[in-house]
């Protein structure tokens, strides 16, 4: 037993809702295999299939014909089996934002099961049937409703088997050739393709009227509607051959009829259309049924109807998928192609008086650097946010998006910065550099006395109704100073305000004439082919853009403007390749062309012709995010969050991790073009990092040798605890330091871990270092001072102990006997006083002798204790060396023998 609910819930969840309409839906219910006849019966009379599943199917009509098709199928059952049931009841068709679709019904109705019996069933609900009583040859009968179905007044239907039920739904197709009749271009052009167009109508036997520059074609059914546009899609595909640009435009037949006046009656503005994709309304376009896909042409403020205009195309046409999807606001793109629009932003919802950008402060160099960082989606969130303030308060809507910021305010900024040449907020800076870009910190020059900067700035702020007085205060400047180029310019602009172009284009073709350098002049010219451009003649502009581009092949917006009035024209096909070209030299232009409404036209082309470079800078980008991700985890091995390599390029790489996440095709270039700097970057911290490492560590090494050296003569060692506690520790840091590899991540990290601690060793040694000199040179003193006193002391005690009594006893044999009188009879008070003078003499001695000395003692006994040590480490290296020699014979030995014995094995399965 089929049940509804369980169909219904495969639909999806059409939050974001941009429109709806009610209408008639078939639940049809079938056993086994669905005969072919019932899905292209409901198919060909406008039947639209929202969800099927096992034995069951919603399909959803926007008109009555549903009774004619639910006819067609009741005589067609009277001759054929048929295992289906159906119901028609009404429910609300809802479009979600992204094209999925999904039915609002009520709530009874959802519950329902439905049996299938075997022969076919229609059951209507009465309110399908009210007002449905003159249907030609179909009636109503009241029938009591099967179980499992809504307690509601069910009916089924009666039909006559001899009506035809022929489906009242009809259609016109208008085709309009771009260009003009007279350019050999076209006639040879539109010729070939009207010959295949031609020999299709003769083909399918449909009606055509040739009036102008128009073909009427009269579509009778639906199938002939798919069957033509199909054919002519694939006919129109450029890969099949060269094709004129032609506006298609399917419309409802209605009341109107078919003659030479139907282009006036649909009411449309055939020069804002864009060629080769058909115009159809949504519920034309849905219809169609598979192997069509509907594009919108554009975001509106309000909720669309399924009466507003889209676009077609064949799934198989590559633009089905090789397309940027971006969607411009119709605020933005609103007004007639014919009509003057703003001369200085070129959106047609305003005049030059009203422009947002006649106040705004000119656009800073990083404009478009900012609106690289926006993601596509962003781009296209800001886009609706702009429609839908525009649409709410029309002109002020501006200065309130603006203001708000975000990323709406950046997107419509870089919508008005697109024709900044020819903007009032940017015309000082034009005058000061005289068309340069000014260096970075660079000095604006002083403004002259010319009384045109005041009246410029007047201009700016001026209502509508002021621009009359400014326009007297100008000429009669001029009238003083007849030379000054910028009075000219400002009653250009002025002229522009008041939409008095023919002035305006004399007034800059003067200023350009008085202009001092080739550069100004150009630019007035440039003025001049905009006016031209923004008054549609599009022919004109093209010719005098390209004259500038010939002089100043530097200036890229020129050629620009050049391009964006081929589009304006319908021929967007031929600037797809020079527009390619122009963003290769210059990447900007590319979110350029991506929020420019003067492309509207071209859209769909240009948009895929742009998908190639996406397409490859986004592949690039793509291939390089697992290089990002190394590059973090490398950054993050070598370096702790607090380092200040770590801060540094840490930032630059989430930077780069941001865009390489930005849907942004200049997001992906700077992806791409800075990975490898950043690499570099990083290659070269590590580097230096690892030899600022290595060098600390050899200060370190010599601090630690000093304070070994001035610590080895030490008379004291059992007071040495802590200081050899903390030198053992900073020791073993050091050694462990120079026995890892400094370029490995994981032993940087651990040697720079240590260093700390080390340096906080290495500070205490170093204060205990000064006592422990102290105590050392003081005992060294000692020592030296008592050795030299002592044998001094020796010498004198005994020079005095025999000399005095040899005088006493033998002075006159010696001739000494003055001296003995000297010495009186008290010898031994004259000894004791002699000891004296000894003892001091030796202490006097001593202590000169050893501060003369001291240094090299100490010097002496320090080289002694480096020279025992650097024995001492000699040769334990030697027995380390003898060790590991020892243990690589060892291994030899066993490798050898561990073949010898395989050899034996392989010997022996060999014999065996």
């Amino acid at each position: 037993m089929a049940q509804l609910s369980q169909l219904l819930s495969r639909l999806p969840d059409t939050q974001d809702m941009s429109m709806s309409t009610m209408g008639h839906v078939l639940w049809v219910c079938w056993h086994g295999k669905l005969a072919p006849a019932v899905g292209q019966t409901l198919l060909n009379y406008g039947g639209m299939l929202v969800g099927e599943e096992e034995e069951q199917a919603l399909w959803f009509f926007f008109t009555d014909d549903v009774f004619l098709a639910l006819a067609r199928l009741m005589v067609w059952g009277n001759f054929n089996e048929l295992s289906v049931s159906i119901e028609l009841f009404p429910g609300r068709l809802q479009f979600g934002r992204k094209r999925d679709v999904n039915l609002l019904l009520d709530g009874a109705l959802q519950t329902q099961e439905m049996l299938v019996r075997d022969s076919l069933e229609v059951w209507v609900h009465p309110k399908s049937r009210e007002g449905k009583k003159n249907l030609p040859g179909i009636d109503f009968e009241r029938s009591p409703g099967r179980q499992g179905m809504s307690a509601v007044d069910w009916a089924t239907m009666l039909v006559d088997v001899r009506m035809p039920y022929a489906s009242t739904q009809a259609w016109f197709v208008l085709l309009h050739p771009l260009g003009s009749p007279l350019d050999k271009a076209f006639q040879s052009g539109w010729s070939a393709m009207f010959k295949k167009i031609e020999a299709l109508l003769q083909r399918l036997k449909i009606k055509s009227i040739v009036s102008g520059s128009f073909v009427m074609l009269a579509m009778d059914n639906l199938l002939m509607l798919r069957t033509f546009l199909r054919e002519y899609l694939q006919g129109c595909d450029k890969e099949n051959g060269a094709c004129w640009p032609c506006v298609c435009v399917v419309a409802d037949r209605n009341n109107l009829n078919f003659n030479s006046d139907l282009p006036k009656k649909i009411g449309l503005q055939w020069d804002n259309l864009m060629p080769d994709f058909p115009y159809l309304s949504y519920r034309n376009a849905y219809l169609l049924g598979e192997g069509f896909t509907v594009r919108d042409l554009r975001y509106t403020g309000e909720q669309m109807s399924m009466d507003s205009w889209c676009n077609v195309l064949l799934d198989e046409n590559s633009l089905s998928e090789r397309s940027i999807p971006l969607l411009m606001p119709a605020q933005l793109t609103a007004g007639d192609a014919g009509e003057a629009g703003c001369f200085y932003c070129g959106i047609h919802g305003h005049t030059a008086a009203q422009c947002p950008t006649r106040q705004c402060p000119p656009s800073g160099r990083d404009l478009w650097d900012n609106v690289a960082n926006l993601d596509l989606d962003a781009i296209n969130v800001g886009f609706r946010r702009i429609e839908q303030v525009l649409t709410e308060q029309h002109t002020a809507g501006y200065d309130i998006l603006l203001a708000e910021g975000g990323d709406a305010a950046l997107v419509l900024q870089g919508v008005l910065d697109i024709n900044g040449m020819c903007q009032l907020r940017h015309v000082p800076q034009h005058w000061l550099y005289r068309m340069r870009d000014p260096e970075p910190g660079e000095t604006p020059p002083p403004h002259d006395d010319s009384p045109a900067w005041d009246l410029l700035k007047k201009l700016a702020a001026a209502p509508p109704e002021g621009l009359a007085e400014i326009d007297k205060k100008t000429s009669l400047s001029i009238g003083r100073q007849p030379r000054d180029w910028r009075l000219r310019m400002v009653l250009g602009f002025c002229h522009v305000q008041r939409q008095d172009f023919p002035r305006a284009t004399a007034a800059f073709g003067e200023a350009a004439m008085l202009a001092p350098s080739p550069m100004l002049q150009a630019w007035n010219e440039f003025l001049q082919a905009r006016l031209e451009e923004e008054q549609g003649h599009f022919g004109t502009a093209i010719e005098q853009y390209a004259q500038i581009w010939r002089v100043m092949p530097q200036w890229r917006e020129v050629r620009y403007r050049e391009m964006a009035c081929k589009v304006k024209m319908g021929f967007a096909e031929a600037v797809q390749d020079l527009l390619v070209k122009l963003i290769r030299e210059d990447p900007t232009y590319f979110n350029r062309v991506l929020v420019d409404p003067a492309l509207e036209r071209g859209r769909l082309l240009i948009l895929s012709s742009l998908y190639d470079l996406w397409a490859e800078a986004k592949k690039k980008a793509e291939a390089d995010g697992g290089s990002i991700n190394s590059l973090r985890d490398r950054l993050d091995d070598w370096f702790p969050p607090e380092h200040l390599v770590q801060l540094q390029l840490g930032a630059k790489v989430r930077q780069l991790e941001k865009l390489a996440n930005t849907n942004n095709y200049i997001a992906y270039l700077k992806v791409v073009e800075e990975l490898p700097v950043l690499e570099k970057e990083l290659e070269t911290c590590i580097s230096h990092e690892v030899e600022e490492l290595r060098n600390k560590y050899k200060y370190y090494l010599d601090i630690i040798q000093e304070i070994r050296d001035e610590a080895s003569w030490f008379p004291f060692p059992a007071a040495l605890r802590q200081f050899s506690r903390d030198f053992n520790e900073s020791a073993g840091i050091i050694n462990r330091a120079f026995s890892c590899n400094f370029k490995e991540a994981e032993s940087f990290r651990r040697t720079q871990a240590d260093t700390p601690r080390l340096a906080e060793l290495l500070r205490n040694l170093r204060k205990r270092l000064q006592f422990l000199r102290m105590v050392r040179d003081g005992t060294l003193f000692g020592l030296t001072m008592g050795k030299t006193f002592l044998w001094i002391e020796l010498i004198g005690l005994l020079l005095c102990f025999i000399g005095v009594p040899v005088v006493v006893f033998w002075g006159d044999n010696l001739r000494l006997g003055w001296l003995r009188d000297v010495l009186g009879d008290d010898q031994w008070s004259i000894q004791k006083v002699l000891i004296l003078i000894v003892s001091v003499v030796a202490l006097g001695i001593a202590a000169l002798r050893s501060t003369l000395v001291f240094d090299s003692k100490r010097e002496k006994l320090l080289e002694q204790a480096r020279l025992q040590r650097e024995q001492a480490q000699q040769a334990r290296l030697e027995r380390v060396r003898k060790q590991r020699r020892a243990e690589e014979e060892k291994a030899r030995k066993s490798r050898e023998a561990m073949a010898v014995r395989e050899a034996q094995r392989k010997f022996k399965e060999k014999s065996g």
